[in-house]
């Protein structure tokens, strides 16, 4: 990307989000970091400023609830009036949840499918009408290898990250020849805190399919992801056991579902 890109990234302050964060910073873009947060905020601006290559670059927190969904769209407003239409908006932010079922209660999966899926709605809403005018942009959402292929304990996950995929496939369509591009990124398991907290609780089952795919290191994961929206890929995944999983899963789907189910009986009956 050119120098001085401005980059919004909510779930800036952390994982995936502040990986991404340093590396734009390491590249010489303006990076605006959107988290709830304000200690966490603080602790990645001032991790981004000791990247940055140029002291003219903006790097700045701006603290933000996407699931305070009445407020969202004014507040978003301010940001994009304070700092600009940005160049590019990766949509991190987001929750995981491990529970089968039958033990994930209806309110438990509701708030794990609306915060994955309507926070980045609604911000993605607050952006697009800028770069639409501008004629250029581009909107990243996160999904995950698990918004592809369902994965065993992650029921909630799995239908709030397939939302993500199918709002982010459909609003490419719309977008296509006004100059905004729209990106779906599906990572692996990467080393996060939210991960390692989710983890700890992880089933059996789950946990022997995610070694499968293996671990990324944040700063692996972001390095992957901006190549391919440097690219302008539609669909990013990072990591070879990663790609080489959904490759299956979407070109051999009966083959790849039913190895799942032998694997899973195979290791624990």
């Amino acid at each position: 990307m050119k120098a001085r890109d401005c980059i919004y990234i909510t779930g800036g302050s952390s994982g995936i989000g502040l990986g991404l964060a340093h590396h734009y910073a390491g590249s010489g873009c303006d990076v605006v970091l959107l988290a709830r947060d304000q200690a966490k905020l603080d602790a990645a601006v001032y991790s981004c400023r000791k990247i940055q290559i140029s002291p003219a670059q903006k790097i700045v927190g701006v603290s933000l609830d996407i699931t305070a969904y009445s407020s969202l769209p004014t507040e978003c407003d301010d940001v994009i009036a304070q700092h600009g239409v940005p160049d590019l908006i990766i949509l991190c932010a987001g929750v995981a949840g491990n529970k089968m079922f039958l033990d994930t209660p209806a309110a438990e999966f509701d708030r794990i499918v609306d915060i994955n899926l309507a926070g980045s709605r609604e911000v993605a809403r607050a952006v697009l009408p800028g770069m639409l005018l501008r004629g250029t942009g581009q909107i990243a959402f996160v999904s995950s290898m698990a918004g592809l292929t369902g994965i065993y304990g992650y029921s909630a996950y799995s239908a709030s990250k397939f939302a993500v995929t199918g709002l982010t496939q459909a609003l490419r369509q719309e977008l296509a020849g006004t100059g905004v591009s729209v990106h779906l990124i599906c990572p692996p398991e990467v080393n996060t805190p939210m991960i390692a907290a989710e983890s700890a609780d992880a089933v059996p089952q789950t946990r022997f399919l995610k070694d499968l795919v293996g671990t990324l290191e944040p700063d692996i994961a972001a390095t992957k992801i901006a190549r391919g929206l440097r690219r302008r890929k539609a669909v990013v995944v990072p990591g070879i056991r990663a790609g080489v999983m959904i490759w299956a899963a979407r070109h051999f789907p009966e083959i790849f579902a039913r190895s799942c189910e032998l694997l899973l009986r195979w290791k624990f009956g």
